[in-house]
């Protein structure tokens, strides 16, 4: 579960934050509400990323305790996707600010 956690993390940064697909968000942010609130909401992306690795390595059953793990593993996800964020965020903006070397 912590590596699944950490996965999670890890893939909302690579597709929200990382320099890589600036590009891609900002011509998306323009096409619409939807997507002005998922690459403005770390609590959003962190939620989806959850949703998204649980379903990779679970299978979901149609019963209610799977249904709560699902929506559980999610919602942590986001809150500590939220945490990351706004912890995170002054570091890697010193980081470029000492290096020259852009991560955002």
């Amino acid at each position: 579960m912590v590596f699944e956690l950490l996965l999670a993390l890890s893939l909302r940064f690579f597709l929200f934050d990382f320099v890589l697909f600036k590009k891609i968000r900002d011509a998306l942010r323009q096409k619409g509400y939807f997507f002005r609130k998922l690459f403005g909401c770390p609590f959003c992306q962190g939620f989806w990323c959850g949703l998204a690795i649980f379903l990779y390595y679970h299978s979901l059953q149609p019963d209610l305790q799977q249904f709560i793990a699902f929506l559980g593993f999610g919602f942590v996800s986001a809150y500590l996707g939220l945490i990351s964020a706004v912890l995170i965020d002054p570091l890697i903006q010193r980081y470029e600010r000492n290096t020259g070397i852009p991560l955002q």
